[in-house]
């Protein structure tokens, strides 16, 4: 059986659960790490895959991994703003790439990746984990399936309370990929997008700044036309929260826990005017290692992603919006 050589840029803290994800394929295997830092990459490794500390190769800084013709996929989770150029670069050299969210900064470049990606045909992704677990897929049944009626209102809620050890989050400008809009809004607006099924028509966004112009906290609504409208609440500064409810006109639906773990079962609550109020039990999943093996199954069957690139294309126009809304402190189209 044919595998996916792998390849990661970059020493993130993600690396944490994307590394075993890769190792633990069946049809995927781990063969070089990079990092501009030096030893960054082998120490990253043996922390988090010791075992396999004799099979991968490691390089300081990345040129190198993208030259190698005997790499099939790089996974890319640097810093918000720096996706676009080692993304470019990959796809030229006929690599698939998957990207951490956001696939990029600026909607200009997402399409730019797009159509270099279609050019070289090669598969990219923007990389949200929890749509693999089988959690998001019950959801998305439900929110269809027509049971709460038509869904008029949704709100969608994530934060975590930052640390010293990540404040590099938080050092520059939103402009430049910093704070909690380019972080964790992308979650946000995601789920929000797939509650609805269509794209924003006008976006507004309020924001709390800290000396760098980095937003610590964003709240905003987002108008999706026909009288379909979804509020978010991203934050720095609250407890951790991953979270989104749907409104509908016969019924609401909510998912407590979009970040979800492998070693728990997932609870998905909804409420109908005809039957009342139901709690289900979706089984333990590992998304990242669902993530991986799908993407894997995408190149080597030659079929489509499931988080399509045009999709990521409309996430990153809606955030960009947004972060117009906050500076100008007012409504903005689409």
């Amino acid at each position: 059986m044919k595998k996916i050589n792998w390849a990661i840029l970059g020493a993130a803290r993600i690396t944490e659960k994307m590394i075993p994800a890769i190792i633990n394929s069946k049809s995927g295997e781990l063969k070089a790490i990079g990092s501009r830092r030096p030893n960054s990459a082998e120490e990253c490794i043996k922390k988090y895959a010791s075992s396999h500390t004799s099979k991968i190769e490691y390089h300081t800084g990345f040129d190198s991994i993208l030259n190698d013709t005997k790499i099939d996929a790089i996974y890319i989770p640097l810093s918000n703003e720096e996706h676009t150029q080692p993304a470019l670069k990959a796809i030229q050299n006929k690599k698939h790439v998957l990207i951490e969210k956001p696939m990029a900064i600026k909607s200009k470049d997402v399409q730019n990746l797009i159509d270099e990606a279609k050019k070289n045909n090669v598969k990219i992704m923007e990389g949200f984990m929890y749509a693999f677990h089988p959690q998001f897929d019950r959801l998305q049944n439900i929110i269809h399936s027509g049971i709460l009626g038509q869904v008029n209102y949704a709100h969608s809620m994530f934060s975590f309370p930052i640390k010293p050890a990540r404040f590099y989050r938080i050092n520059r400008e939103i402009s430049n990929g910093g704070g909690a809009l380019w972080d964790i809004g992308p979650y946000a607006i995601h789920t929000l997008r797939n509650c609805f099924k269509e794209n924003p028509i006008r976006v507004y966004g309020q924001s709390k700044l800290n000396e760098h112009n980095a937003d610590i906290s964003t709240t905003g609504m987002i108008d999706f036309g026909s009288n379909k409208k979804g509020t978010f609440d991203i934050s720095f500064e609250c407890t951790r929260r991953s979270e989104f409810e749907i409104f509908g006109e016969n019924g609401r639906l909510k998912c407590p826990l979009v970040w979800q773990p492998d070693n728990l079962p997932a609870k998905i609550t909804f409420t109908t005017e005809k039957s009342g109020f139901k709690e289900e039990i979706v089984p333990t999943a590992n998304h990242f290692d669902l993530e991986i093996d799908h993407f894997n199954s995408a190149i080597l069957q030659d079929t489509h992603v499931k988080l399509k690139p045009e999709d990521a294309l409309w996430n990153a126009k809606t955030l960009e919006a947004i972060q117009k809304s906050i500076s100008i402190k007012a409504w903005v189209t689409l």
